[in-house]
């Protein structure tokens, strides 16, 4: 059992700086202050409050981080190796702010997000502290890279060794480590992860080689609360018409055309269409669809998903999880790498139907939608997904692992299964 010592442990959360990766976190952040817990955020930004929302601490840095910009339609040698530099800059540059301002109040376990390695393995390596490497994406092992499935999708142009932002790359790391006094030869272990604990933010089935992942890698599935199902989205009861929700999420939205073609697509289609646009149109255009659509700029997905016979999204993660929580089919227009990659894995298992920007019409998007709301081997895989994620264990598995991490022995650690 724990014992009242543990109440008031500090457990630090480092996410990167975007609703995709901060928002996976925040039911782990809940449970625990649920059960007595200290959680500081370092973020930066409006998205802040998120965290704030939930009563934990956030301490601030300066860098907007590269989740803040859009990454480039088409990457060029040049492009790539600014991009490069940028980012390990960036990332590096965040420690020192963050070490300042928890100087004296050093946290008793690091929880970090993939993509903010670098204050991640460093400060725990500086304060000897347990680290969980947080992962709202595939994770990679020897069987299965995501960054190289990027690299192969995206056709990055490949730098050689030699190039300047290779070399600036590693002049950085290495001064980096001695500013922190972590020894050069930790330097390999710090860039790959290597023997690093990781949390991943989805079910194992739906990870690429998942049965090759062993002790070190925990699947826990979504871990943020559902939000409460608003029966106003639901259809009239004399009104049995099927529905269709489409949502480009956060990094992709800016995307007028698409929203467009999705009225044109669905203008005779005898379904309820709702439609999240963002900052895409105007007022004036959102007003002009037909009067079967709900056109708002953004709309809570526990709001709308339970009650939709498809969801056509842009194959984020977030957007893949929430729709398997309350399985609802599938069709995804993926725009960047990563989401192609989940777009493939989500076809792959049978969940629903992709079809990429380039091959995108009316008429293509309308049969995909009306296709996979009749097909029962959709269904099936979807519901699946859905008893996969509420085995995962969730926010409530996440902390038990959390607690297990910091020595702290409950009796829910029969049940913990943290290689699962």
């Amino acid at each position: 059992m724990r014992d009242e010592s543990d109440r008031g442990r500090h457990i630090l959360f480092l996410p990167y700086p975007s609703p995709g990766h901060l928002l996976p976190t925040l039911g782990i952040a809940q449970e625990l202050l649920r059960r007595g817990y200290r959680v500081t955020y370092a973020l930066n930004g409006p998205i802040s409050d998120m965290a704030r929302d939930i009563g934990a601490t956030v301490v601030s840095y300066e860098s907007p981080l590269m989740s803040t910009t859009k990454p480039e339609d088409e990457w060029t040698e040049e492009a790539l190796g600014s991009g490069f530099l940028q980012y390990i800059t960036e990332i590096t540059g965040t420690t020192s702010a963050i070490e300042r301002q928890l100087a004296d109040d050093r946290p008793d376990l690091i929880a970090y997000d993939c993509t903010v390695w670098a204050p991640g393995r460093v400060l725990g390596r500086k304060w000897g502290l347990p680290t969980i490497q947080m992962l709202p994406v595939f994770a990679s092992n020897d069987a299965f890279s995501l960054q190289k499935a990027q690299v192969d999708d995206a056709d990055y142009p490949e730098l050689s060794d030699d190039h300047p932002a290779v070399a600036g790359f590693l002049e950085v790391v290495a001064n980096f480590l001695a500013e922190h006094g972590v020894d050069g030869s930790e330097g390999e272990a710090v860039l790959t992860g290597k023997g690093e604990y990781g949390m991943v933010f989805l079910p194992r089935s739906l990870q690429p080689c998942g049965e090759t992942f062993g002790d070190d890698h925990a699947f826990v599935g979504p871990c943020q609360e559902p939000e409460p199902v608003d029966d106003s989205w639901r259809a009239a009861p004399d009104d049995d018409r099927p529905m269709v929700f489409v949502s480009l999420g956060t990094v992709v939205n800016d995307n007028p055309e698409f929203f467009r073609l999705c009225g044109e697509a669905f203008a005779d289609l005898p379904w309820r269409v709702v439609l999240a646009v963002g900052e895409a149109l105007d007022e004036r255009e959102m007003a002009t669809f037909p009067d079967h659509f709900t056109v708002q700029r953004w709309v809570p997905y526990g709001a709308v998903l339970p009650h939709a016979s498809v969801f056509v999204s842009q194959a984020g993660m977030g957007s893949i999880m929430a729709a398997g929580r309350v399985e609802t089919p599938l069709v995804l227009v993926p725009y960047q790498p990563e989401q192609r990659i989940n777009a493939n894995r989500v076809t792959e298992l049978g969940m629903g139907q992709q079809i990429l920007p380039a091959d995108l019409t009316p008429e293509g998007l309308r049969r995909a939608v009306v296709d996979v709301a009749g097909d029962a081997g959709v269904a099936a895989a979807i519901a699946k997904l859905g008893a996969d994620i509420r085995d995962a264990g969730g926010a409530v598995r996440a902390a038990d692992i959390i607690e297990a991490r910091l020595g702290i022995t409950t009796s829910r650690d029969e049940r913990i299964g943290v290689g699962s």
